[in-house]
């Protein structure tokens, strides 16, 4: 079971964890144009990343409304990830595994047609850099808060040989983006938490210490819950999380009687709207036991669920 997000009568805007499904893309994700799900060609060490690339590169216009337009180019396309700035920033500095607010264009490189874009929708896209193609992710790693770029990614670091939705095959990218926010996301906010002593459900136990991950385990003859609980295990000491929040976190979580699944050994997780009413006025830091009893017409089992509250992103 891989786990995406976090169940759908938890947060409303993602899919049930049930079934081994995907949270679906939100306003504040990243298209597919951008994932990394369908990256071809990821290299194993760092690429090249030309931040003063000599070669022509297209010309980006923005129009009265703020949307950015490709002008064609018949030059060569750079062999290496190439990043342009446009305007300079005075921010942070991006690290690689941040989680980054961005608006952003891209077009094909052989004819300027544009295939995505945040600008049109007016609503910026939040993703961990680890997420996303290659391109995204080391060409955006050292710029600075306030950037606006112009990113080339030749094939090897985007989609490789692979068609994806309106992109063709072996196509050099070319993002206009720029850089609104970045969020260094680490366990410390788990760490100062405080441990509540909160009762379990009988054969439910939840070892480890706060900021690692956690082992839950469930006792073969335990009986199966009837109700829905939330039981915070530790309360933290962060910010409050509102409903316009963008929620950072990670989950192990089990079907009752099976085995459990963590998502501590991959990027973290991320959700819209705070995370839902569950989640909505906790504090960053928390962990928080979820308990779900069966649900006999949708056919799924008794779930537990251990939530670790990393970092709640302002929409603003």
């Amino acid at each position: 079971m891989t786990i995406k997000a976090l169940p759908a009568t938890v947060l409303a805007a993602v899919l049930a964890l049930t079934g081994c499904t995907a949270a679906p893309a939100t306003s504040s994700q990243p298209s597919a144009s951008v994932s990394a799900s369908a990256s071809a060609d990821s290299t194993a060490s760092a690429p090249t990343v030309d931040r003063d690339p000599k070669g022509e590169l297209p010309a980006i216009t923005f129009s009265a409304k703020g949307i950015p337009t490709m002008a064609k180019v018949s030059s060569d396309a750079p062999a290496v990830i190439s990043v342009k700035t446009l305007k300079a920033g005075t921010g942070a500095v991006v690290a690689a595994g941040d989680f980054v607010k961005v608006n952003y264009a891209g077009f094909l490189w052989s004819d300027g047609t544009q295939f995505d874009s945040s600008y049109d929708s007016g609503t910026p896209a939040g993703f961990a850099l680890s997420e996303v193609v290659d391109g995204w992710k080391y060409g955006l790693s050292g710029a600075k808060v306030g950037d606006r770029l112009e990113l080339i990614i030749p094939p090897a670091y985007g989609y490789g040989d692979q068609e994806q939705e309106s992109i063709p095959a072996g196509s050099t990218l070319v993002f206009v983006v720029d850089v609104l926010a970045s969020t260094t996301v680490t366990t410390e906010a788990l760490t100062a938490a405080t441990l509540t002593k909160a009762t379990l459900p009988a054969g439910v136990t939840v070892t480890g210490e706060l900021g690692q991950e956690p082992t839950l385990t469930i006792a073969a003859d335990a009986a199966k819950p009837t109700k829905t609980e939330t039981i915070v295990l530790a309360e933290g000491k962060g910010a409050t999380i509102t409903k316009t929040d963008t929620l950072l976190y990670h989950m192990v979580a089990s079907e009752w009687g099976g085995e459990s699944s963590s998502t501590w050994d991959s990027s973290f997780q991320q959700t819209d709207s705070g995370g839902g009413d569950i989640t909505v006025g906790k504090r960053v830091g928390s962990r928080l036991l979820l308990v779900y009893p069966a649900d006999e017409e949708g056919g799924t089992a008794a779930q537990v669920y251990v939530v670790d509250i990393l970092a709640a992103i302002p929409s603003e």
